[in-house]
C-alpha cells in the first residue's frame, strides 16, 4: 500500500504588525507559534493556510507569519481571507516554498485554492473567474478544494451571517467523484458536514475559537488548533483535528 501524503490546514491567525497584539484577548502570534510542536509531530508534506493570516492587512504582519512558518521547512500554499489584503500578501509571501496555486499537486492529489475574499466585505463570493481553476483539473486525480468562507451553513448564528454567498455557483462546478472535500476556515470552530456527496470541513483558528450555538463570538477554551489530512494516491483519505494543548497522539 502506498504511503499517504500528510497535509496540515492552518487558518485564521489574525496576526497584526505588533507581534504582541491580541485578537479576542489571545496573543495571535504566540498562539500560532504554539502549534509548532503539533506540526512537527505530524511532519506534513505540505501546509495550506486558508485565509485571515493577518488582522490588519499589513506587510509586517505577513512577514511575521511567513518568518515563523517558513522555519517549519514545509511547502506552504495560501489563500486570502476577508481580513487579508491580497496585493500586500503577494509581495510579503513572495519567497521560496510559498505558493498561491491556484492548483497545487501534492502526492497524486490536486489541491485547489479558491479566493472567496473581496475588499471590505465580510462575506465571500466566487465568480466565474475565481472558479476557473476547477476547469483545469485532471479527471484522473483526486482533488481537495480549499476556500476561506463556509460553503454551507455551520449552524452558528454569529458567523453564518457572513457565508459564501451564492454558494450554488461552487457546488454546480464540483464533481463528487473527483473532489473529496471542501475545506474552509473563517468560522473559528470545528465543523464537519456534507453537501451533494462532498465532505465540508472547517479548520479551527490558530488563535481563538468560539462555541457554536451562540449569537456572538464566545471564546472556547480548547485553544489554538489545526486540521490534518492523510491522502492516499488512490483517493482514500482521513482527517482529524489537533490542538496545541493535546498530547499529539496521532495514530
Amino acid at each position: 500500500m502506498s504511503s499517504p501524503l500528510t497535509l496540515v490546514q492552518l487558518s485564521d491567525s489574525h496576526v497584526s504588525a505588533d507581534p504582541d497584539a491580541e485578537y479576542r484577548d489571545c496573543r495571535a502570534l504566540a498562539n500560532l507559534e504554539s502549534l509548532a510542536p503539533v506540526v512537527g509531530h505530524l511532519d506534513p508534506d505540505a501546509i495550506v493556510f486558508s485565509g485571515d493570516l493577518s488582522e490588519d492587512g499589513s506587510a509586517a504582519s505577513y512577514r511575521l507569519v511567513a518568518d515563523l512558518i517558513e522555519d517549519w521547512g514545509k511547502p506552504i500554499a495560501w489563500l486570502p481571507g476577508n481580513h487579508d489584503e491580497r496585493s500586500v500578501m503577494e509581495k510579503a509571501l513572495d519567497r521560496p516554498g510559498f505558493t498561491a496555486g491556484p492548483v497545487c499537486h501534492f502526492g497524486g492529489w490536486q489541491v485547489v485554492l479558491l479566493d472567496s475574499a473581496w475588499h471590505d466585505r465580510p462575506e465571500g463570493e466566487l465568480n466565474d473567474e475565481r472558479l476557473a481553476p476547477l476547469d483545469a483539473l485532471d479527471g484522473e486525480q483526486p482533488a481537495l478544494v480549499f476556500v476561506h468562507h463556509q460553503p454551507i451553513p455551520v449552524d452558528s448564528p454569529w458567523i453564518d451571517k457572513y457565508p459564501l454567498v451564492e454558494n450554488e455557483r461552487l457546488w454546480d462546478r464540483l464533481d463528487d467523484g473527483l473532489v473529496k472535500a471542501v475545506a474552509f476556515g473563517h468560522v473559528h470552530q470545528v465543523f464537519a458536514g456534507e453537501h451533494e456527496g462532498i465532505a465540508c470541513l472547517s479548520a479551527p483558528s490558530t488563535v481563538a475559537n468560539s462555541h457554536r450555538d451562540v449569537q456572538k463570538f464566545t471564546l472556547d477554551e480548547t485553544g489554538p488548533g489545526l486540521r490534518w489530512f492523510r491522502l492516499w494516491p488512490d483517493g482514500r483519505w482521513q482527517t482529524g483535528i489537533e490542538y496545541a494543548k493535546s498530547e499529539h497522539g496521532i495514530s
